[in-house]
């Protein structure tokens, strides 16, 4: 689920991180019952790329205001989409 770059990404398969934490590199459960929240960069040719200095949290550390306000609230008075 994406909140924001639509307009810049369609659909997102892969998200890409330096090598190793010593690049700024970023390691993430690979299984399927782990979700994150993420942030980071659409590069010119359309890959998305996360390293250490981006805000990303596992979902379920978020709180039910941060969850909520991600859904809703964080929309309002902004000009970009939400979903």
């Amino acid at each position: 689920q994406m909140f924001k770059g639509f307009e810049k990404l369609k659909d997102v398969q892969y998200v890409y991180t330096p090598f190793d934490s010593s690049l700024c590199g970023v390691k993430l459960e690979a299984n399927n019952k782990k979700q994150y929240l993420l942030t980071g960069q659409i590069l010119s040719d359309g890959k998305v790329m996360i390293h250490l200095c981006n805000y990303i949290e596992p979902w379920d550390d978020l709180s039910l205001s941060q969850k909520k306000s991600l859904n809703q609230r964080y929309q309002m008075g902004c000009g970009c989409k939400v979903s």
